[in-house]
This record gives C-alpha cells, structure tokens and sequence, in this order.
C-alpha cells in the first residue's frame, strides 16, 4: 500500500484496512499544503460521499504512517458517534464582548478530550505519539512572552492545551514545560497542573 508516495508497512496498512472498512464512506488522502493550514493532519468531512484526509508529507515514515493513523481514528469518533461540545447561549456569552472566544473555547475542549482518547488507541496499538508530544513541547517554549496570560481568554484557551499536553507528555517534558512557563508567566504552570492531575485522577473514556 502506498499513501502520498510513503510505502506503508504490513503491520499499519492492516491497521488502516481494518479501521476503513468499518466506514460509511471511503477515504481520500491529500498533501496538507493543499489546504494551506498548519499541523500534521486534518479532515474534511463535509463531502456526503467521502472523507478526505490531509497529511503531512515532511514526516519520516513512521511518524507519517502514525499520523494516517491518528486522522482516521478522529473519522472513527465521528463514525461511532462520540459526544460533541455545543456552544449553549446563555446570558454569560449574549453579554460578553466576546462571545466568538466561547465558541473556539468549545472546540478546543472538545478537540483535547478526543485527541486524549485517540493518542490512547495509539499507543495501544504499539505505535509512539512521541512526535506529537516533541511538537506540543516546541509551541509551548516559543510561545510569545508578550502573551497576555492575565487576560481570561487566553489563560483559559491555554489551560485546555496545558492539561492535554500534562495527561500525554513525560515527565521531564512536563517539568522542561513548567519551568519555562513558571519562569516567564507568574507560575501558570503551577496553578494549571493540579487540574491535569483531577482530569487524571477521574480519568476518561
């Protein structure tokens, strides 16, 4: 099997035949440049008769076949109908200057708690997400230092982020992230990582 030009091994194309033909519709992959986004992967899902995946093709190819991985294990959240966040609009978002904030909060929320269960499948099956991990650590150290985190949009958005980054990352990424982040936004890391640990400790599913 090949993908984009990457020869997929025996182990990940069964991998990929087994999760595909579980689908309503059949998969498409394309070159994330087409789309002129930043990240490893995404997919389209409005097209009634496929779904399109978008790769990354500047991976080596074990992180590529991890990443094919990663885009059709969110199709499969869709596919098994798992829960989804709404925006509900309530007094709090009419009057707040703004509300559009709530609406990118909502996805994020829901964005992490499905990344949580798919980079578990992932690691279930064998394959290393230390790639992901690599990456999240990297935007955290060139965050910009001129970031407001006393504005409650910004700390909540990071605060999402922090805590999925907390619940997959090592131990020593996690300190290497809270000392920098200590270091130059009046200890957030310290006052954000007790929730990582009650997301942890209640766990998830």
């Amino acid at each position: 099997m090949k993908i984009l030009n990457y020869e997929i091994s025996e182990k990940t194309e069964k991998e990929i035949s087994d999760i595909v033909s579980t689908f309503s519709r059949p998969v498409e992959y394309a070159d994330i440049l087409a789309i002129r986004i930043g990240g490893c992967g995404a997919v389209f899902y409005d097209d009634p008769k496929r779904y399109i995946v978008f790769l990354s093709t500047a991976l080596d190819p074990k992180d590529f076949e991890t990443n094919v991985l990663c885009e059709l294990n969110h199709i499969r959240q869709v596919e098994e109908k798992y829960p989804h966040t709404c925006l509900k609009r309530s007094e709090v978002v009419v009057k707040e200057q703004n509300p559009m904030f709530f609406s990118y909060l909502d996805h994020s929320i829901q964005s992490a708690v499905h990344d949580l269960d798919v980079m578990n499948r992932l690691k279930e099956s064998g394959h290393s997400i230390e790639f992901y991990i690599s990456n999240r650590l990297n935007q955290i150290l060139k965050i910009d230092l001129k970031s407001n985190m006393a504005d409650k949009y910004n700390y909540a958005s990071f605060g999402v982020q922090f805590i999925m980054f907390c619940l997959t990352a090592t131990e020593k990424d996690i300190e290497t992230a809270k000392e920098f982040l200590n270091a130059n936004f009046d200890s957030i890391a310290d006052k954000i990582y007790p929730m990582a640990m009650k997301v942890k400790e209640y766990g998830y599913s």
